[in-house]
């Protein structure tokens, strides 16, 4: 999983290649190309895991849509509708 275009991943695999990255990151021998390298694979996952998060909120935001066709989520939190 050393590479983001290795296909569709979920958000706990990308969540687990950006701790990793970080991890390499912080290591004093590396050098500077592989340190671009890693960089450019993190942000590509962070854009990544940020489009997942907006996709989930919609279809949070979509499913709790009530009668008059207003959202139900408020403060950031999921209240139940009757």
């Amino acid at each position: 999983m050393s590479s983001i275009e290795t296909g569709p991943l979920d958000l706990e695999a990308r969540l687990v290649r950006l701790e990793a990255i970080v991890a390499a990151l912080e290591r004093e021998d590396l050098e500077l190309e592989e340190a671009l390298r890693l960089f450019e694979e993190g942000v590509g996952h962070i854009r990544a895991t940020r489009e997942l998060l907006a996709t989930a909120e919609l279809r949070i935001t979509y499913l709790l849509e009530n009668d008059a066709g207003e959202a139900s989520l408020q403060s950031g939190t999921i209240a139940a509708q009757e």
